[in-house]
């Protein structure tokens, strides 16, 4: 994988078979075998609420379909002039809330409309999205719908075709990422003191997302950091030095605030380090609290994370000084 690219998503693979579908639209056949072909003259199911193309699985492909001779049974709905041609119904039941992601192609027909509701017929009052563009894909991205019926409707002006003489619709669920690791943020930073060693690696190309930026040129690193970045925190007494070491695979930067939600105000030590050379900072404490490391990284379009070696020096925790640990310092 591409360090600072997303995975390969699912929509986009989606999107890639589906093209490729549309593409051998000529030969291939439908991946929904309940459903007669588009060149059946007895196809019947579509052409209205009562009978609609029920869809209950998803991913759901289909292509090669038309609204021509279906008839105009809906014009009175939020897709407003591109309801005017005649139309076809299809009804998505859904036993799970989820989030979908529906594509329609009219290939050259111009003047195409989709909309998503949650009734039937189709209403300004129940219209939960539409699409109406010249030419083109319609999408209906990003969907969140409860668990329930919903009705798909596609559609065309009356003129100048008047009906789509080929469609393809592609309808599938958006799964989302994992959610990024706890110490994205500061209120889930790392206790530094807490770790079995003083050096550790961190990829901030694993989840992590950009949350603070440095400032640009004005700030503690002299750059702006708008690179993926993780945290880390330390609690350091009145004249405790803390000194740490960074190296990334990118053009990193570390800095050292008080308080996350004013980073830039409150940096107190910065550094940024090129792929070759590590970047330092070394930071007396001249009150007691929590202080907050941020490995971040200058973000040159191709590498805004990387992987992150960190060695630090400082002070030893109270809390960790039991008699166990006592006696190892003396030994």
């Amino acid at each position: 994988m591409i360090r600072g690219k997303p995975p390969f998503s699912s929509r986009v693979l989606a999107l890639v078979l589906f093209g490729a579908m549309c593409a051998a639209a000529g030969t291939a056949t439908s991946q929904n075998a309940d459903l007669p072909a588009s060149d059946d003259p007895a196809l019947s199911v579509g052409q209205t609420c009562a009978e609609p193309i029920v869809i209950s699985n998803l991913p759901y492909a289909v292509y090669g379909r038309t609204t021509c001779g279906f008839g105009n049974d809906y014009f009175d709905t939020c897709l407003g002039l591109f309801d005017g041609g005649e139309d076809i119904v299809y009804r998505l039941d859904l036993d799970t809330a989820k989030t979908v992601d529906i594509v329609m192609n009219p290939y050259t027909t111009s003047y195409a409309g989709i909309l998503l509701d949650a009734g039937c017929p189709p209403s300004a009052s129940s219209c939960i999205a539409t699409s109406t563009v010249t030419n083109g894909h319609h999408s209906l991205l990003n969907q969140s719908l409860a668990a329930g019926s919903y009705y798909i409707m596609i559609d065309t002006r009356p003129t100048p075709n008047n009906c789509i003489p080929q469609f393809s619709l592609l309808i599938t669920e958006v799964v989302p990422p994992p959610p990024p690791p706890a110490n994205d943020i500061c209120d889930g930073a790392i206790d530094l003191q807490s770790l079995a060693s003083d050096t550790f690696t961190v990829d901030t190309c694993d989840g992590y997302t950009d949350n603070y930026n440095a400032g640009g040129a004005l700030g503690c690193t002299g750059y702006w950091s708008a690179g993926l970045d993780a945290t880390y925190k330390i609690y350091l007494q009145p004249g405790e030095t803390f000194v740490v070491w960074s190296q990334c695979a990118c053009l990193g930067q570390i800095w050292l605030v008080t308080d996350c939600s004013n980073a830039v105000a409150t940096c107190v030590a910065g550094a940024a380090h090129s792929v070759e050379t590590p970047a330092a900072i070394s930071y007396t404490a001249s009150a007691a609290g929590w202080y907050y490391l941020i490995l971040d990284s200058y973000d040159d379009y191709n590498t805004n994370c990387g992987l992150t070696t960190v060695t630090i020096d400082a002070p030893v925790a109270t809390d960790l000084l039991q008699w166990g640990g006592v006696k190892a310092m003396f030994r």
